[in-house]
């Protein structure tokens, strides 16, 4: 992830140093670099499902087997995934093609306490990350205002997924219990459409904001032939991106 980050990063300051020698009409751009940050939807309930079912088996434990007469569950779900973009495009007359890379996340995770003698409590976690590289074809849609134009958007992607889940069991005493299975993976191709609206200042600058919706779904996760399950059917876990998002981010046309 720090990797990713710092070289999308170095590429997005490398060219827009270096796009002030090229020859800039604000209605037409012919290339585009820029950075957006992305929120969206998604129901992932398998996710938030094992988090709160495994959380709540937990929870039982405590109030049976060491008298903790009860016990309290907080959940966070993976409804809303998030992350960033980096896009580059080109573009003939109305027509432009696209080339994305990002980074996405999505977190399932349930806490569990109980007035147990020894203050005990739980932790589960599953999160989803996501690596998108993402092909687009747009149509460029003229506004009145020669600074800002429409674009309708289309395309596919190769998405690859990961999984990771935690459990963790503390006491007064400091953990008591850790279970991790890290990098469980599958890779997809998904598809998408989109808007988005551009404004173009006269040097070139850009800022943007758009909605897409898209399907990503992953219906296994593997490592080592083995596959992590939804708790506590014997069934594989299921998770994606599918859903509407919205994203905004700025960058540079020429």
């Amino acid at each position: 992830m720090k990797k990713l980050t710092f070289l999308s990063v170095f590429m997005f300051v490398f060219f827009i140093y270096n796009a002030t020698g090229f020859a800039f009409t604000p209605n037409k751009p012919e290339y585009q670099l820029l950075l957006s940050w992305v929120a969206g939807y998604a129901n992932n309930k398998a996710m938030n499902n094992s988090a709160e079912n495994e959380a709540q088996e937990f929870g039982e434990e405590f109030a049976t087997t060491f008298g903790g007469g009860g016990y309290s569950i907080n959940s966070s779900k993976a409804n809303l995934p998030a992350g960033f973009d980096v896009d580059f495009r080109l573009f003939s007359d109305n027509i432009g093609i696209g080339l994305q890379i990002g980074y996405h996340t999505a977190k399932a995770e349930s806490k569990v306490s109980s007035p147990t003698p020894d203050r005990d409590k739980a932790t589960i976690t599953y999160e989803l990350s996501v690596v998108p590289v993402v092909a687009t074809l747009y149509y460029w849609i003229e506004l009145a205002s020669s600074n800002s134009f429409l674009l309708l958007g289309g395309g596919l992607g190769y998405y690859s997924g990961k999984m990771n889940y935690n459990g963790k069991w503390d006491d007064m005493y400091g953990p008591f219990y850790s279970l991790s299975h890290d990098n469980f993976r599958q890779t997809k191709i998904g598809c998408h459409i989109l808007i988005e609206y551009d404004y173009v200042f006269d040097i070139g600058f850009t800022i943007f904001a758009g909605i897409k919706a898209r399907y990503v779904q992953f219906d296994e996760f593997k490592k080592d032939n083995y596959y992590i399950g939804e708790y506590p059917a014997d069934k594989n876990l299921k998770a994606g991106l599918t859903g509407v998002a919205l994203y905004i981010g700025g960058g540079y046309s020429f």
